[in-house]
């Protein structure tokens, strides 16, 4: 019997891109899955997608920034499958503007999505997943690593989801309940090409895996969890070497990135 017989998964943010192909990737491990999103069409056709695949899904529509559709998404998947084994924070805002050009109340709302939210979600949904020894899977992204122009918001909402697994993990795994970082790159999503030019950019896109392949290895962490991954894998070392290089020789990446900010933005 496989080892995710009876084991329940909560996704946010699956009616598109990642989250989508973890939730399936996750179904046809044998994973009963937990659908969450505020777009219920999406959500409905992709629970369909599950059960033609021979899997089991059930659909828990709702904005994770309100804490009364946290708490209904945490009630309804104990209520549907009585446990749950891992968490998947996946719903993440973009911003298609420069910050300068940025209403202030969605640079507010970029905050509450991809932090807050993450944050509340994972208090609430805690006592079940210390009661099944679970797993917290965070969707970070490698653009907190090299801070570009054009993610002046986002960058830094990902750095402290970044901050924030640490300070879980070596509080949580004395616990029993392991806490991973996914810092995902270049992935062809619906979510690159509505974040504007930095990550829809001609380059990026000819280097971009599918959401399908990047489900891979996100999958495989809920069990076999890791501390960081970075997917794709390839990706990781690069990141290495340009933070230091970054650190090293700070004038010199400000010049280039100088340059590329002005023959992007007159084009935005």
């Amino acid at each position: 019997m496989s080892k995710s017989a009876d084991k329940v998964v909560i996704v946010t943010g699956a009616s598109s891109g990642i989250g989508w192909a973890v939730a399936r990737r996750a179904a046809r491990k044998g994973y009963h899955v937990v659908l969450n999103a505020r777009r219920e069409e999406r959500l409905s056709e992709l629970a369909r997608t599950i059960e033609t695949d021979g899997g089991e899904a059930l659909v828990v529509v709702g904005d994770m920034t309100r804490l009364a559709d946290q708490k209904r998404l945490v009630e309804e998947a104990m209520r549907t499958f009585g446990q749950i084994d891992v968490l998947v924070n996946n719903a993440g805002l973009p911003l298609p503007t420069l910050f300068s050009e940025s209403p202030v109340e969605e640079l507010r709302r970029q905050w509450d999505v991809n932090v807050t939210a993450l944050s509340t979600l994972t208090r609430i949904a805690l006592p079940h997943l210390r009661a099944s020894k679970g797993t917290v899977v965070n969707i970070g992204s490698s653009i907190s690593r090299f801070a570009v122009p054009g993610m002046g918001n986002y960058a830094p909402t990902k750095i402290a989801v970044a901050a924030l697994t640490d300070a879980l993990r070596r509080e949580l795994v004395p616990q029993g309940i392991h806490v991973c970082l996914v810092e995902p790159g270049p992935i062809a999503t619906e979510f690159s090409n509505r974040s504007g030019g930095v990550m829809s950019s001609g380059v990026t896109a000819r280097l971009s895996i599918s959401a399908s392949e990047a489900a891979i290895p996100i999958v495989r962490l809920f069990e076999h969890p890791q501390r960081r991954i970075v997917v794709p894998g390839w990706l990781g070392p690069l990141l290495t070497v340009l933070g230091g290089f970054t650190r090293i020789a700070t004038p010199l990446v400000d010049a280039v990135i100088f340059a590329a900010a002005r023959r992007t933005q007159p084009r935005r």
